[in-house]
């Protein structure tokens, strides 16, 4: 493929770069740097009385929640229908004011009700995490990982649980914050891991606890919302629709892979045979050309207008560098459209397959994701109606219907010391 690869201009290297005049700030205080930000764990006498499981959060901020998020809820909640008691706490950004919305959003995404929960904001610097002697910790993003290792010594617990939903190290170059993510993953826990491909990814790669097998770990596939994305014939009116995941402040999205493969695509005539429209979803960006179409950005939409806005759409490309497939492939052939991805590790051509047919995998490189992208047009022009997911679960009880009992096993576990 023309125009990949060019020619660095001569210039300053970065190290004869002036640094700004403030870059050494924030290691001028003796006591830092602050390597991972958090509250700290310490014993309440007064919550010995009423044990809980602490859910550690980045945030509580329902206008910010998203499939991570959510899930988190759908995987606990089913604890407060066991009886016991759930506090989440908000670590790294704020919790709303507005308790009553939290509780209808977390009762509306797991059908549970959750008048009895707690939501604790812990997220401003120098607050305390209150832990009582019984309370059990389930940390759901690496830096509350570190958190709930700190937290055992106010507890009886010899583990706190981890929510795994990806490679977190990969969020970031190699790197102080990757090797932070990394050393998670050596601490003192059992683990629920988001996807099965994942949980293989962390076995065979040797990674932290997981490198002898010996790691109490379960993981689930998760589930997408039926009610949401429905399975729909496409529309037959006016132009075909492919929408980009566009995400050019997450690395691991490969924006610029992305971009490259859709105009070598549109060299390629892979568009020449209808009248499309290309439209980026997922963050805000301009108007881009791909050869003598344009890229045109989507405002930001609601949950259930994002579901109807996929139903129309005929093909999603959706990357992401990673062993978790991402929701919006999930979420896309859900609706019975087309996706093309990348593949990643034990995230095979193969094992996409087994989840839909209408998944169009290949390796991250632009002429293997130019061929999936042709064979994902090809195919929408042969398969007019509803597709189907079968390595889908059809509810989320369905998903965690292993994962639950092992959850309620391991937290009465964990509070008896075990």
């Amino acid at each position: 493929m023309r125009g990949l690869i060019r020619r660095s201009g001569s210039g300053t290297s970065p190290a004869e770069r002036p640094a700004p005049a403030d870059a050494f700030a924030a290691f001028r205080d003796p006591a830092g740097p602050i390597l991972v930000a958090g509250p700290t764990p310490r014993r309440v006498q007064a919550l010995d009385h009423r044990p809980a499981v602490v859910v550690l959060v980045p945030h509580l901020q329902v206008g910010r929640m998203s499939g991570g998020p959510n899930t988190i809820f759908h995987v606990t909640m089913p604890l407060a229908a066991a009886g016991h008691a759930i506090r989440y706490v908000a670590t790294g950004g704020p919790r709303d004011d507005d308790i009553d919305g939290l509780r209808r959003h977390v009762a509306s995404v797991s059908g549970i009700p959750a008048d009895l929960v707690e939501f604790v904001d812990a997220s401003r610097p120098g607050d305390a995490l209150e832990l009582g002697l019984d309370d059990v910790l389930i940390a759901t993003w690496w830096p509350t990982a570190h958190t709930a290792a700190a937290g055992l010594a106010a507890t009886q617990a010899s583990a706190f649980i981890y929510l795994i939903q990806d490679f977190e190290p990969g969020f970031y170059p190699w790197s102080t914050k990757y090797a932070l993510a990394a050393a998670t993953y050596d601490l003192p826990f059992r683990a629920i891991v988001n996807e099965p491909t994942l949980l293989d990814h962390l076995r065979s790669a040797d990674v932290g606890r997981f490198a002898d097998g010996s790691q109490s770990a379960i993981s689930f596939m998760p589930a997408v919302d039926s009610a949401v994305f429905t399975p729909t014939s496409r529309r037959s009116d006016g132009p075909r629709r492919l929408a980009f995941y566009a995400r050019p402040k997450h690395a691991r999205n490969m924006f610029d892979l992305g971009l490259a493969v859709l105009r070598a695509a549109e060299v390629e005539g892979v568009f020449d045979d209808d009248d499309w429209e290309l439209a980026a979803i997922g963050e805000s960006v301009p108007e881009l050309p791909v050869g003598r179409l344009r890229l045109r950005p989507t405002p930001w939409l609601d949950y259930a207008a994002y579901g109807a806005y996929l139903a129309g759409t005929d093909v999603l490309v959706s990357l992401m560098l990673s062993p978790h497939t991402s929701y919006p492939p999930l979420e896309m052939v859900g609706t019975g459209g087309h996706v093309v991805t990348n593949t990643f590790g034990g995230k095979t051509e193969a094992a996409l397959k087994a989840i839909s047919p209408r998944i169009h995998a290949a390796s991250p490189a632009v002429e293997p994701l130019v061929a999936a992208l042709a064979g994902a047009v090809a195919a929408t022009r042969s398969t007019a109606g509803p597709g189907s997911a079968p390595g889908l679960p059809t509810s989320w009880v369905d998903a965690l219907r292993d994962v639950t009992p092992w959850l309620v096993e391991t937290v009465d576990a964990l509070r008896a010391g075990r």
